[in-house]
């Protein structure tokens, strides 16, 4: 391939002189020459993503269509779908270039390399999209297969992609069998791995890389696992600054024992290599809700300054899920949170929206179910209240927990408030028979039978 050292920093100089469409115009050229040169997609990214800021997300209605391709060349495929992310630099025009690229992989192997990168940004933009996923999943999967010692990094990164699209998807039709598959293909690689060093120099050399690996994937539980994995980070970091995944995991490690000023200061840093990585940002808003809840802990129970900081902290919460629910719409984890802290703040009518949302997530229906009850309870709707604890109950594992007797309760007093004396009295004896002193279930079951 040429060398296309110059045109590259010719579109770095335009870029930084704020000359994006000139910039946009020699990185096409760059495409079209070599598609499969990541350093063009490294500056090609940023431009975008300065043209959609300038825009405003304010595009005319040509300027937002996507011109059809007339050809079924993937390589010209590809070039058209990089143009158009150059041009648009929204999530959807990313996504289509992901999807152009590992289409260009098939044929053109290195292309492999722009379809993660790609991939990967998409990722951090913080929106969802399961195709993508899906496509970075056996992208990953592809470079382990192809690399010659087979590259274990690449196979935790296909898993742990997988695994992400399990969790966000649980009813997705092949996610949860290839994540099972591929951790089997795991387990066997382990265990047949183990070959023999040539010398006592590259036995060494192969331990502390394998000690490194085995450091840096594990959970951290202590102090001492903490300083551990800072310590290869930090070495890490000093060869590679700009990076801003170590960036990231230096801070996680350092939130993840409370020093909560110095994982604000390796989130900063990584939030200025890279401003528009939401996920950096959701981040930065868990730390702030953090170091609120830690204040609130120093100050007396029950005064006016706590009584404040409780009310802060709330439209803290509040703001950070309305920003996630906005940037993420189809995340149910946010909407849910968001509906939570509205219903402490006594915005009934704008949790119910939400936790109807959320009631259809299979592992937020039990929870929104009881969320859901209680908005209706409050605005009087008795009959609707009663049909959500109905619906909650049975999704209750186990019945001796406190969330169970206490939905049972509900029911129960819902049933007495509308004069349904017979329903009341059967949730009344069920509660009793588990719980004799649950509250005053026992005295109220008494005076209905009386």
């Amino acid at each position: 391939m040429p060398d296309l050292t110059k045109h590259l920093t010719r579109a770095k100089q335009l870029f930084d002189k704020g000359a994006c469409d000139d910039a946009l115009t020699i990185l096409g050229e760059c495409i079209e020459v070599d598609p499969a040169n990541v350093e063009i997609f490294k500056l090609l990214i940023p431009i975008s993503r300065r043209k959609a800021k300038e825009a405003g997300g304010k595009t005319s209605l040509f300027g937002s269509l996507k011109m059809p391709v007339m050809s079924n060349d993937p390589h010209k495929q590809f070039v058209a779908a990089a143009k158009q992310l150059g041009k648009m630099g929204d999530p959807k025009s990313l996504a289509a270039a992901v999807e152009a690229a590992v289409k260009l992989s098939a044929t053109v192997k290195p292309v492999a390399d722009v379809a993660i990168f790609l991939g990967e940004e998409f990722r951090h933009t913080g929106m969802f999209n399961d195709k993508v996923l899906w496509q970075l999943a056996h992208m990953y999967m592809e470079r382990y297969n192809n690399s010659g010692k087979k590259d274990e990094a690449a196979l935790e990164k296909a898993i742990a992609t997988m695994t992400s699209l399990e969790k966000a998807m649980p009813n997705h039709a092949e996610a949860g069998r290839t994540v099972k598959n591929w951790h089997a293909m795991q387990s066997m690689q382990r265990r047949n791995t183990g070959g023999q060093a040539t010398d006592y120099r590259s036995q060494v050399a192969s331990t502390d890389a394998a000690r490194r690996q085995e450091v840096l994937n594990r959970n951290v539980r202590t102090l001492e696992d903490a300083r551990e994995v800072i310590k290869y980070l930090d070495e890490d970091l000093q060869k590679s600054p700009g990076d801003k995944f170590l960036w990231v995991k230096k801070g996680d490690v350092h939130r993840r024992i409370s020093e909560l000023a110095l994982a604000r200061t390796c989130y900063e840093k990584a939030q200025v290599l890279d401003q528009h990585d939401f996920t950096i940002t959701m981040k930065m808003g868990d730390l702030r809700i953090e170091e609120a809840k830690e204040r609130l802990k120093g100050l007396p129970a029950g005064g006016p300054e706590a009584a404040a900081a409780r009310k802060q902290l709330l439209d803290m919460e509040i703001a950070e899920y309305r920003t996630r629910v906005e940037r993420q719409p189809t995340d149910m984890g946010h909407r849910f949170n968001l509906a939570r802290n509205l219903l402490t703040a006594g915005e009934v009518d704008g949790a119910a929206a939400e936790f109807q949302k959320t009631v259809n997530d299979p592992r937020l229906r039990k929870s929104s179910h009881r969320g859901l009850a209680i908005c209706f309870h409050k605005r009087n709707l008795l009959d609707l209240a009663i049909q959500q604890y109905k619906l909650f109950l049975p999704l209750v594992e186990d019945e001796q927990s406190d969330e169970a007797k206490e939905g049972r309760f509900q029911l129960a007093r819902l049933y007495e408030d509308r004069g349904q004396t017979a329903e009341a009295i059967v949730e009344y004896e069920k509660l009793v028979t588990l719980d004799f002193g649950y509250k005053d279930a026992a005295a109220r079951l008494s005076t209905l039978r009386g």
